[in-house]
């Protein structure tokens, strides 16, 4: 073979050996055959990753199933024949599918393994490199090239995790999930979408864009119909009862005596709105001490013009106050299909302080090899799985932080990511969404990771988007978003605390907006378009970043805070962070039924 075939041959096979995909002689010879197989061999890695009858072994069925004609026209003219000698050799001469010739050149696959083909990162000079078919005895090194696809779990250094050999459980796995083919869109995701100069007019754009949005959400509420503008309402120089305003806070700060002063504008002028302390007012009293800065809110009093000439300032005595909020009528959407979402956050792989024993475990979870058949079942409906920010530790993102890692090179904290997803069953579609510690940029929103970091990744399926963003899976629609501001509102509004995220995020979604407080902690980009705005009311809503497990309900929106897989760290431990790792949220995506939260702390 001249230099330049070989080069080819060592190309295509470090491409499907990294992407974990097992390849018999003669299919690899066929790939070879293909005008620019370079080229080819990303076609199929990535096509043959979303077939359902994939497995990890490329065979001439997935082959046929290609959309690439050239690909599928070049198999037919292969001859699907061989006869006895031929198949005894190691190197023959026509295709045959993998049922065929497994058995017959399984023993000298297994010898030329264990004499000849060194792991790929190893040996590069290595001509003909063949991965051993699943079925053999055979442990792969523990290097991310020679890890197999994401239906078999690979060796881990503990013995916390045996390797599984199919994706079959000892106790007759059958997941459904597996019997569905996914139903994955993307409905937001500002990625590629993010363009800022950072200039005045930037912030300018920003909260006009919010402001805009915001007031047309607040303008559907049935009892925010008849609304004035600020000046208008200021013209009045005698009293008007019953008057509607909807305006953004400026300013709110409660009074000696025990009222509530808020300033409200629009995009006429501001005004000053009294909320009174008294017992027929506690309603407005209680939801005015949840209110912050830069909120829209719905005024409804009565307007009193004050004293007479230039200097007289009005101001609005309020009946009523109302943010956005969502309607309690609201009917989320179900998906018609048996199945469930898992929601993950917060891994921090490369930490010293990550939970790989916990993660094992999870793993064993979705095999089937973990609990009882409750759990076996559980598992079973498990289509999806999202990752919401912070898979990685990270490198440089606070002061120290390489003391507490055991992986200080980023790439490396990657590819120990794809090392430990690719445990994860095939048939299982993975959702990725960065958080502050991941290697985009810090304010938010935030861009998928660039593909220079996630290309193991994405060799392995796992799909990479921004944050926030809205999915579909199967007619449910989940908002993804890392959480930075939750520690924001927390100690913003009195009575929210880090141990109890879903109080938090409950506030989100009445102000419809995951930032509502611009300028504090919670770093925002300044760009025309406010991705921030929660525009249309999700059936799910993620969130991470705090690292502590907690899930419930508001008018039936499903809420999930989904912990980490991290013990406490100083930095943690400097905020009062508390973690719950190693549990586990999932969501009955036909039933919108939050599922027992798995511990995985607890040996089954």
């Amino acid at each position: 073979m001249n230099t330049e075939n070989s080069d080819k041959k060592r190309f295509v096979v470090n491409k499907l050996v990294n992407s974990g995909i097992n390849i018999t002689p003669p299919i690899l010879d066929f790939i070879l055959t293909l005008d620019n197989p370079e080229e080819k061999v990303n076609l199929i890695i990535k096509e043959a990753s979303f077939n359902p009858a994939f497995n990890g072994h490329l065979t001439e069925e997935i082959l046929k199933n290609l959309s690439n004609k050239e690909i599928v026209k070049a198999l037919k003219r292969i001859i699907i024949s061989k006869d006895t000698s031929q198949a005894k050799n190691d190197a023959p001469p026509v295709i045959g599918s993998i049922n065929e010739v497994e058995n017959k050149i399984e023993s000298k696959i297994t010898t030329d393994i264990n004499e000849k083909a060194k792991p790929i990162n190893e040996s590069p000079s290595v001509n003909i490199p063949v991965t051993a078919p699943a079925k053999t005895e055979l442990i792969p090194p523990k290097t991310f090239s020679n890890f197999k696809n994401r239906s078999e779990i690979v060796k881990k250094e503990k013995d916390e995790v045996k390797p599984i050999k199919s994706m079959q459980s000892g106790f007759g796995f059958n997941p459904i999930a597996k019997e569905y083919e996914p139903e994955f869109k993307i409905l937001k995701d500002p990625t590629g979408k993010l363009y800022t100069s950072g200039v005045y007019n930037d912030f300018y754009e920003l909260t006009l864009d919010k402001y805009n949005k915001l007031h047309s959400l607040m303008k559907r509420r049935g009892d925010a119909f008849t609304v004035s503008n600020i000046a208008s309402i200021l013209r009045n120089s005698q009293t008007v009862p019953e008057i509607g305003v909807i305006g953004m806070i400026n300013d709110i700060y409660q009074t000696k005596n025990g009222h509530y002063m808020l300033a409200i504008e629009d995009l006429t002028g501001s005004i000053n709105v009294l909320i009174n302390k008294n017992s027929e007012n506690q309603d407005n009293i209680n939801l005015a001490k949840q209110t912050i800065s830069d909120q829209m809110v719905y005024i409804q009093g009565t307007y009193n013009p004050g004293g007479q000439g230039k200097r007289r300032k009005g101001i609005i005595f309020a009946d009523v106050i109302n943010k956005i909020d969502i309607p309690y009528d609201f009917e989320p959407n179900v998906s018609p299909d048996p199945l469930s979402i898992a929601l993950l956050s917060d891994t921090h792989i490369g930490s010293q302080e990550f939970e790989e024993k916990l993660w094992n475990r999870f793993l064993k979870f979705l095999n089937g090899n973990f609990g009882n058949k409750v759990y076996r079942e559980i598992a079973g409906k498990v289509k999806y799985i999202v990752i919401n920010g912070d898979l990685v530790d990270g490198v440089g993102v606070y002061p120290n932080q390489e003391k507490d890692l055991i992986i200080k090179d980023i790439y490396k904290q990657f590819e120990r990511a794809a090392e430990l997803i690719s445990g994860i069953p095939e048939y299982i579609k993975i959702i990725y969404s960065p958080g502050n510690h991941d290697p985009v940029r810090n304010a938010i929103p935030r861009p998928a990771v660039p593909k220079k970091y996630t290309e193991q990744l994405l060799n392995i399926g796992v799909k990479c988007i921004g944050n926030p963003a809205v999915i579909k899976t199967h007619n449910v629609n989940t908002l993804v978003y890392h959480g930075d501001s939750i520690i924001d509102m927390n100690l913003l509004i009195h009575g929210l605390e880090n141990d109890k995220p879903v109080e938090a995020m409950k506030e989100f979604i009445k102000c419809r907006h995951l930032a509502p407080m611009f300028g504090k902690k919670t770093q925002i980009a300044p760009i025309s378009k406010d991705w921030l705005v929660i525009d249309n009311i999700p059936d799910i809503f993620h969130t991470g970043h705090v690292h502590i497990n907690g899930t419930g309900k508001y008018n039936h929106v499903t809420l999930v805070n989904s912990g980490c897989f991290q013990a406490q760290t100083d930095f943690m431990n400097s905020f009062g962070i508390h973690p719950t790792p190693g549990i586990v949220s999932m969501i009955e995506l036909d039933t919108l039924k939050i599922v027992q939260p798995i511990n995985f702390n607890n040996k089954i």
